[in-house]
């Protein structure tokens, strides 16, 4: 990885591709709080973390076409909003992910004539995760695909701590895809650690987020199963660590 400027960047929200519609990213932030806990032993503040937090600010233009900004963000769902945001258009390139909850849709019409909104979104349950885009941005299977060495990501090494995975999918033609992800110690024997749940055509835009304890081995891949026909997607993985402050389980 190198310095990078912020272009040819993705934004999925629930399955739905916002790419061209958003303008900017405000903030993707996990702030914590800090909560003081000194004894009168002590001669310096003491501190520890209480509580993390996750948010995602973006603005977007107004576009009601199919599958647009306007069909998903004016719809303000209650239920969770899966929010990825890949930093560029490579394999491996890195992602924020969110769970969250859309706060609002204030669009405003400006003095200029454009029609915009800025929107907000709350974690719920999870902070932003901080990861790596599995896939080079959005990617097309025609039909089910195996794992291979070719479309791997290198992790630089195995960890213990778990992993939390998330799943756009966008179109598909026909059929029911299971888009799983895997991992491998050599770069050749793959093994699924994630399995998200069958989407059948029709029962997209959507987006899911699974998680794995314990073991990650280094290499890790999409694949896809079943019997379909082009499905589009795009995932995200965040692979944990000792020093997370919250477990994946």
């Amino acid at each position: 990885m190198a310095k990078k400027a912020g272009l040819a960047q993705e934004l999925f929200v629930h399955g739905y591709d916002l790419s061209g519609d958003v303008s900017a990213i405000n903030n993707a932030s996990s702030p914590r709080g800090v909560l003081e806990i000194t004894g009168i032993n002590s001669s310096a503040m003491e501190r520890i973390m209480p509580r993390t937090d996750g948010m995602l600010n973006y603005n977007t233009w107004f576009n009601d076409a199919a599958l647009q900004e306007h069909v998903i963000l004016s719809s303000l769902p209650k239920t969770d909003s899966l929010v990825l945001w890949a930093l560029g258009g490579s394999r491996g390139d890195t992602a924020a992910m969110l769970v969250s909850k859309q706060l609002d849709y204030p669009l405003s019409k400006g003095a200029d004539g454009s029609l915009a909104a800025t929107i907000d979104c709350q974690g719920n349950g999870e902070p932003l995760e901080w990861g790596v885009m599995l896939t080079a941005g959005k990617i097309t299977h025609s039909s089910a695909t195996a794992s291979g060495s070719g479309t791997s990501f290198d992790n630089g090494a195995a960890t213990s701590n778990g992993c939390a995975a998330m799943l756009h999918v966008m179109d598909i033609n026909s059929g029911a895809p299971t888009v799983v992800v895997q991992d491998s110690a050599n770069n050749s024997s793959f093994s699924t650690i994630i399995s998200f749940t069958a989407i059948s055509d029709g029962a997209e835009p959507t987006a899911e987020r699974k998680t794995k304890a314990d073991a990650v081995r280094r290499y890790l891949c999409v694949a896809s199963t079943g019997t379909f026909s082009n499905c589009v997607l795009a995932v995200g993985i965040r692979v944990g660590t000792a020093q997370d402050d919250v477990a994946y389980a």
